[in-house]
């Protein structure tokens, strides 16, 4: 592990002290600002680098530079991503996961709890660190290929779990997949059930839960000029839920000069309970949309705005820093 942050430490240091690109010596407009967030192989309309890089780290940006990404949301921590890359590898380190966001994949909640985060508008506490390593195995004009490695650590469990990735384009056809082991884990102490006055831990005679399950995602899009749309699946198989989830995504993105504009839907199989209208909603299927904007100020800063990241109806903001 110490290695593995040792190399990323490496990538950025020489991606700092990397020359400039063609973009940068002519000045192109078209290869800055908004432009960046739709410069990799796969799932090209993903809001942000740190989003797509998280469900398939094949996508992880090779823009030559360092890149910092700050996602806030009222009464929340600040999640942030690192990206940095060479032109031939790519290096994201990122605080969290989507888990249970619009773009992640579902884990287990309490009732009690996930009721509680959704009136109080509080993302879901994962508890991870994700390092994404990328680097281009083929690269021409019609034909990409790029490879991913992954690692998610679980502070909780303080365990670490590895996955692959790769993503690519056959001309007009974009499409990417990887496969990667994660954790869920929860306290069965901290969490009074409703209307008993008991823990969870009283209920089930044991203090926690956790599990280790294998998560595959999906992508298939294509970009015309300034539009790229995509469609995505999620998959994961957990034996607390008993049956598979199935989440299916569909995001577009279109830049116009120095604005970006995304939009998704999301659409969920699950056993999990969610909280809706004010009330518990039980039902296996479920559905979301999401809304973004963003608006490069110049060469080297990033502003947008997004609506239901977290799945709960709220308002985020987030900052893109280029160097």
């Amino acid at each position: 592990m110490k290695f593995l942050f040792a190399y990323l430490l490496s990538l950025l240091t020489m991606a700092v002290h990397a020359k400039s690109n063609l973009c940068d010596v002519l000045q192109l407009p078209n290869c800055h600002g908004v432009t960046k967030q739709l410069r990799r192989n796969a799932f090209q309309s993903a809001p942000t680098s740190s989003t797509a890089s998280n469900l398939n780290p094949a996508n992880t940006s090779f823009d030559k530079g360092l890149g910092v990404e700050a996602l806030g949301q009222a009464n929340n921590p600040i999640l942030y991503g690192l990206i940095s890359g060479t032109g031939k590898m790519g290096g994201a380190l990122i605080s969290g996961s989507p888990d249970n966001g619009f773009f992640g994949n579902r884990v287990p909640e309490l009732p009690e709890e996930i009721t509680k985060r959704t009136e109080e508008k509080h993302q879901f506490k994962n508890q991870k660190l994700t390092l994404a390593l990328a680097g281009k195995l083929v690269s021409q004009k019609n034909l990409g290929l790029d490879a991913g490695l992954i690692l998610k650590r679980h502070s909780e469990l303080k365990k670490v779990n590895y996955g692959l990735g790769i993503s690519g384009r056959i001309w007009l056809l974009h499409f990417g997949a990887s496969a990667y082991q994660d954790d869920f884990f929860i306290d069965y102490t901290r969490t009074i059930r409703d209307g008993t006055g008991s823990t969870y831990a009283q209920l089930y005679e044991e203090d926690s839960a956790s599990e280790r399950f294998v998560v595959t995602t999906y992508t298939v899009g294509t970009r015309f000029s300034n539009f790229a749309v995509d469609y995505g699946l999620i998959k994961s198989k957990l034996d607390f839920y008993g049956t598979p989830t199935d989440i299916a995504l569909l995001s577009a993105s279109v830049y116009y000069k120095d604005l970006l504009l995304s939009f998704a839907s999301r659409k969920e199989t699950s056993a999990q309970t969610i909280f809706v209208e004010g009330e518990l909603d039980r039902a296996k299927e479920k559905s979301a949309t999401y809304l973004g904007l963003q608006y490069s100020l110049n060469q080297h800063m990033i502003m947008g705005a997004n609506y239901n990241y977290f799945l709960l109806k709220e308002l985020s903001l987030t900052l893109t820093l280029f160097i």
